[in-house]
Parts: C-alpha cells; sequence; structure tokens
C-alpha cells in the first residue's frame, strides 16, 4: 500500500472513531464550565439516545420545529415517521460506507457514501463522500 493510502486509511480510522465518540457523546457527562464564563456560558441539554444524527439538527418540514424524538410534531401535529425512517436510514448507510471504507472496499463505501448523500446530506457524509472518492482516485490501479 502507498505512503498516501496508509494515510487515507488512518485518517478514515480516526474521523470514524470521531464520529462514534460523538454518536455516544449523548450519554457522556456534561462538561464544566470554565471559569469566569459562567454567564454566558451555553447550556445544551443532551440529546435524546432516538436520535439517529447526533449533530444534525432535523426540522420539522411544515413548521420548522425541531424534532423531539415523536414520530407527531410536537407543534404542528405533522408526521414525522417517514422523515425519521429516512435519516435512520442514511446514517446506517454512512455507518456501512465507514466499515467498507476501513475494510478495504472503497467503491462500494463510496457508493454508499453517494447514496446516503442522496437521501440525506449531511456535512459529514459529503466529507465521507469527498474522502471515498479520493481514495479511488489514489488506490492503485
Amino acid at each position: 500500500m502507498t505512503r498516501s493510502m496508509r494515510m487515507a486509511y488512518a485518517l478514515l480510522r480516526a474521523a470514524s472513531a470521531f464520529l462514534s465518540t460523538l454518536a455516544r457523546g449523548a450519554d457522556a457527562p456534561v462538561r464544566a464550565r470554565p471559569p469566569g464564563r459562567a454567564q454566558g456560558w451555553p447550556t445544551r441539554a443532551p440529546l435524546p439516545s432516538r436520535l439517529p444524527c447526533p449533530g444534525i439538527e432535523n426540522r420539522c418540514p411544515v413548521c420548522q420545529a425541531r424534532f423531539r424524538g415523536a414520530r407527531v410534531c410536537s407543534r404542528c401535529g405533522a408526521d414525522l415517521e417517514p422523515l425519521m425512517r429516512l435519516a435512520v436510514e442514511a446514517w446506517q448507510l454512512r455507518q456501512a460506507a465507514r466499515q467498507a471504507m476501513e475494510g478495504g472496499e472503497v467503491e462500494r463505501g463510496l457508493r454508499l457514501a453517494i447514496e446516503a448523500q442522496g437521501i440525506q446530506g449531511t456535512e459529514s457524509g459529503e466529507a465521507l463522500r469527498l474522502l471515498g472518492a479520493w481514495l479511488k482516485t489514489s488506490a492503485p490501479r
């Protein structure tokens, strides 16, 4: 394997570990406020574990209220279940893409990343797609 390929795989493993840590972040303890910033420090409630994509703010397409982990919008009563299913499917595809790329199946990982972006576009999904495209072009033929 070339040096650039080894670096790309190391980057992918690091990014995957980082994203996994973010996914588990809802259960992690809330960090302490730094001294001197008690007044202006924003408070964050932990994300409910039911959300498939931590870090992604899903909103009701009707009234733009944030998802609260319920199948029905708390503000307007719209059915959110189809959107929640799509978000879960996109998250699962991104996870499968990461695993495929880590396992050396770059083309399969790229296809999965592209499919996930088609369902629900995210910044991390776009980064994964770009990494897959780069790995594909730099892979030895």
